[in-house]
């Protein structure tokens, strides 16, 4: 052989039973784990914005029956300025087929809203309160979360929260002028 010529390259087989078997399948469990560990992640985000959005719900719709008995009360304007809205828990049932049934506007527009804020919010409850012509409603319900804190300072460690025990009350408060 000349300095020009190249030595020939021999390509061997490996012999039949020396086959390196299994390495692909390593890869796809591999890629397997990988993809199950993506998806569980995906899992959890969706579980956080599902918690996230049921927390915006119940906040929008706490502004919804504020908004709601403010504009009863403004419509009983002499009702509300006489304090009749303030310091009622809860009036009775809610029966609009009856509305002469003895009871005063501002009892009967309360029975109807105590039985929405108990519909729609979890362990809704609420107070009114007023100091001249400025009323303050306060709205108070259960937040959905993964865990419920289990004392008082774990749960007031939270502005917007209340320890009524054993709950831990998401708190908000509206104030109006009459």
């Amino acid at each position: 052989m000349t300095a020009h010529q190249k030595k020939p390259v021999s390509y061997r087989r490996a012999p039949a039973g020396a086959r390196a078997d299994g390495f692909s399948l390593i890869e796809v469990l591999v890629a397997i784990l990988v993809l199950a560990i993506g998806l569980l992640g995906l899992a959890a985000l969706q579980a956080r914005g599902l918690k996230f959005n049921h927390d915006s719900y119940a906040r929008s719709q706490a502004t919804f029956l504020a908004y709601d008995i403010i504009d009863l009360m403004r419509a009983n304007a002499a009702g509300a300025l006489a304090g009749n809205y303030v310091g009622v828990a809860n009036p009775g049932n809610c029966d609009p087929s009856k509305p002469d049934d003895g009871r005063t506007l501002a009892a009967r527009d309360l029975a109807c809203w105590y039985a929405s804020l108990g519909a729609v919010l979890p362990a809704g409850d609420a107070t009114i309160a007023q100091n001249g012509n400025q009323i303050f409603i306060t709205i108070r319900w259960q937040e959905r979360s993964t865990r419920e804190p289990t004392s008082r300072a774990e749960c007031e460690a939270v502005p917007s929260r209340v320890w009524a025990d054993p709950l831990c009350l998401v708190t908000q408060i509206w104030t109006v002028r009459i």
